[in-house]
């Protein structure tokens, strides 16, 4: 008698978790994992084009640009925990990586450069990136990057790479329209609740 694969339950497909143990074998992405992972490629897509941009705006922060590309391969590993199956642990991920980037970032830059604003990118990620039975895990990771927002603005002083002031508008209008742009991708990229 053939042997046919068991059948995946719909609870199954939102875990980390594999029909079988041992089989090696994970859900297919679901469309907030999908959706997740494809908010993490793009972004790590955009790391390597940043640097091109800031040279072009604001050239003094070009050295300051090239680290933040650095954390490239944490989006891609996100991208790839999603396209594997590991829907709860890509959702997390591109949230927790988002808001650590974006605080590191904003350290190397320094207040003035607007960088913080990716961190409401964030708080939309928390907020559309998990289901309805995971209420208290998307209020925690809303409530993430809101408090980080909440303590940095304001207290985190000049950059820790030397930024010419003059640079410094050039910057915060590209990073603050590079996180609305990125807050647009979300709204548009994560599945719409049926009426």
């Amino acid at each position: 008698m053939p042997s046919f694969p068991a059948r995946r339950s719909p609870a199954m497909a939102n875990r980390n978790q594999s029909p079988r143990a041992g089989d090696g074998a994970h859900p297919a992405p679901d469309a907030l994992a999908s959706a997740a992972g494809a908010v993490g490629l793009v972004i790590a897509l955009n790391k390597p084009v940043y640097p091109l941009y800031v040279w072009f705006v604001a050239e003094s922060a070009l050295h300051a640009s090239l680290l933040a590309a650095l954390t490239m391969p944490l989006y891609l590993a996100v991208w790839f925990l999603a396209r594997k199956g590991w829907s709860l642990t890509a959702r997390m991920g591109v949230v927790l990586v988002g808001t650590a980037d974006t605080v590191m970032i904003a350290f190397l830059m320094g207040q003035d450069s607007g960088t913080l604003a990716f961190l409401f990118a964030c708080i939309m990620l928390g907020g559309q990136a998990f289901y309805a039975s995971e209420r208290w895990l998307s209020r925690t990771l809303i409530a993430l990057p809101f408090v980080a927002l909440a303590l940095l603005y304001g207290r985190i002083g000049a950059p820790f790479v030397s930024i010419q002031q003059e640079d410094m508008e050039g910057l915060r209008y590209l990073n603050i329209t590079g996180a609305a742009g990125l807050a647009a991708f979300i709204a548009l990229r994560f599945p719409r609740r049926e009426a």
